[in-house]
């Protein structure tokens, strides 16, 4: 092949954003819960990045759209919803901000889905670096307009505890995780955690990681989540009713 016709790199190494569900059982305070995760490896990973995001974009209107189908046939008891009610999207510690990709990303999904962003590998930064970065993160995603889901806590006849309270949750956000699924000795206790040539990091410390903060309010707002949900979906539902009349009123 002469070098003329060789493919470039970004042409040679396609895009590979694949969609990938488990589902699994799960029991929560007795209650016994079925969660479907929806994975996408490769995403972000090909030299040309652009319009990376659109088969997740059109994986979540799929499921609008399914839903739709379902629920406007005859069978409406036994409907499975597999509508997407929450994204956790990770951002690169590796950075200042928000990438390019990040803010394409969110900025196509954020009226589709809630949108939960989380600063990946807290690890790699120090404690003030991570502080800056949630910082900066905040300013972008308020700057671009992008609107991601809040965290809103419980009624409390506390009013000046649950100001204290929602500040410290607005602080912590996005929230900046460690996470494993090894299970390692610190201090005679066997935890969840990465053992480094310096020591060992315990994910479930709130000191060091927001993951036991994230997994709480993910808990907490399961039901507000799929309320949201519901919310978008009728609206999405009203768009193709009057799509329908119109072509109905055309013909």
């Amino acid at each position: 092949i002469s070098p003329a016709a060789q493919p470039s790199p970004a042409q040679s190494l396609p895009q590979t954003v694949k969609i990938t569900k488990t589902t699994v059982k799960i029991v929560e305070e007795g209650m016994k819960l079925i969660l479907t995760i929806v994975d996408t490896p490769g995403f972000g990973d090909a030299l040309n990045n652009s319009y990376c995001w659109k088969p997740i974009a059109e994986y979540v209107d799929q499921q609008f759209e399914q839903y739709f189908r379902d629920e406007s046939g005859l069978n409406r008891k036994n409907i499975l919803d597999n509508r997407v009610h929450c994204c956790l999207y990770f951002i690169s510690p590796f950075g200042h901000g928000l990438r390019p990709l990040d803010v394409e990303f969110m900025k196509a999904l954020h009226q589709r889905v809630s949108i939960v962003p989380i600063l990946a590998k807290a690890d790699a930064l120090t404690a003030v670096e991570v502080a800056i970065r949630k910082c900066r993160i905040r300013d972008e995603l308020e700057h671009y307009g992008i609107q991601i889901y809040q965290f809103a806590l419980s009624e409390s006849d506390d009013e000046e505890e649950l100001r204290k309270q929602d500040l410290e949750l607005k602080m912590c956000f996005p929230f900046a995780v460690i996470a494993s699924n090894t299970v390692v000795e610190k201090e005679g206790k066997r935890v969840l955690g990465r053992i480094y040539p310096w020591g060992v990091v315990e994910v479930e410390d709130p000191s060091i990681s927001d993951l036991m903060i994230l997994r709480l309010e993910l808990k907490a707002h399961m039901q507000r989540l799929k309320d949201v949900t519901q919310e978008t979906y009728e609206n999405y539902r009203m768009q193709c009713l009057q799509n329908m009349t119109l072509m109905v009123v055309k013909d």
